[in-house]
């Protein structure tokens, strides 16, 4: 009796499954392949930098993988910055803690580090990254870090830390555009096995702003529509992200609530209470007399218009929803406390009604 012959096993995925390339990634994509395949020079250490959400993570999860494809049982580190962190926190408390540490930091192949902006809270584990840095350069290792921000942007670092890193290669990645957005949708429905509707995809695509509000919405949907039996269209997707993406355009909205005003006549109206201009609040300063003025914006677009707070994020630099939520959550404590800025903020409301036009 011959015995059942054993069900085949799902191929391993490859490194790069899934893995969308474009303009806005593309030369990331080829410098993480130069250096895993061996081309460190002029390259490591590889800077990937980018706002939230466009994917710098997935890259550096493709450039692990195909490393370990190519150097099997390679010695690999891929942490983000807080784990560096806690490591070297745990180092002070134990004898030999430090040794350990740099025993397994300083004789690796391949040191991958997320979010490295993260030690601006960290000067421990700062001031151990540079001399980790040298050891690997001196070693013939290659470094791999991402961060939001490009080295010229990192104020107040210690110097030796910035020439290390500004020695190889800073790479940006830009937010995906609409095209990119589209398609990226597209591949994740297929991978689920589920159909999207041609206007929920122009709806999804056009209101998020990178990859992973896309993701959380699509598992939303997915989910939906299976509990109620029923194809993910723009009416389910505009019913099921109501508070994600707002009130939408092309859903009959009652015009009473629709205001006319715009998010640029908002912000020109704060700026110019403040004292400031327009594209200071568009900037990326965080100074305090401009991330008032800038939440109370945020604040006033989201209350007068019927724009998401991915369109309020795109206009104001392109700062993600979770940002602009944030952002509105301070006005209202401000102006809850402050009435000096709820005069503010009532006489910018007062210059629009809603369904009406300027005062």
């Amino acid at each position: 009796m011959s015995s059942p012959t054993p069900p085949e096993a799902a191929p391993a995925p490859l490194p790069w499954d899934g893995y969308l390339t474009g303009p806005e990634n593309a030369l990331a994509h080829a410098s993480a392949l130069a250096l895993a395949r061996g081309e460190a020079a002029g390259v490591s250490p590889l800077v990937v930098f980018g706002p939230s959400g466009v994917g710098k993570s997935r890259l550096l999860e493709g450039l692990v993988g195909e490393w370990l494809t190519r150097r099997p049982g390679a010695s690999v580190a891929h942490l983000s910055a807080e784990s560096f962190a806690s490591a070297c926190a745990a180092a002070t408390d134990r004898p030999g803690g430090w040794v350990e540490l740099r025993d397994r930091f300083r004789s690796l192949g391949l040191f991958v580090l997320e979010d490295v902006h993260a030690l601006e809270r960290a000067p421990l584990a700062l001031a151990e990254l540079a001399p980790t840095l040298d050891a690997l350069a001196d070693a013939g290792a290659s470094v791999a870090v991402s961060a939001r921000e490009g080295p010229g942007q990192w104020r107040g670092w210690p110097p030796r830390l910035v020439n290390r890193l500004v020695g190889g290669l800073a790479v940006r990645i830009e937010p995906p555009r609409l095209a990119t957005r589209r398609r990226y949708l597209l591949d994740r429905a297929r991978a689920r096995g589920v159909a999207l509707a041609a206007d929920a995809v122009d709806l999804l695509a056009g209101a998020a702003d990178g990859f992973r509000p896309l993701d959380g919405w699509l598992a939303r949907l997915t989910l939906t529509a299976r509990l109620e039996r029923r194809p993910i269209d723009r009416p389910l997707a505009a019913a099921t992200l109501a508070d994600d993406l707002g009130t939408l355009p092309g859903l009959d909205p009652d015009p009473s609530t629709v205001a006319p005003v715009t998010v640029d006549q908002i912000a020109r109206a704060v700026a110019e209470r403040f004292g400031v201009s327009p594209r200071d609040l568009r900037s990326g300063s965080r100074r305090t007399s401009l991330t008032v003025p800038r939440h109370l914006a945020m604040y006033l677009a989201r209350d007068l218009t019927t724009l998401s707070f991915s369109a309020i994020g795109a206009y104001f630099g392109g700062r993600d929803p979770a940002t602009v939520r944030h952002a509105c959550q301070a006005a209202a404590s401000r102006i809850a406390a402050d009435p000096s800025l709820a005069s503010a903020a009532a006489a910018v409301t007062l210059r629009w009604q809603k369904g009406g036009g300027e005062a």
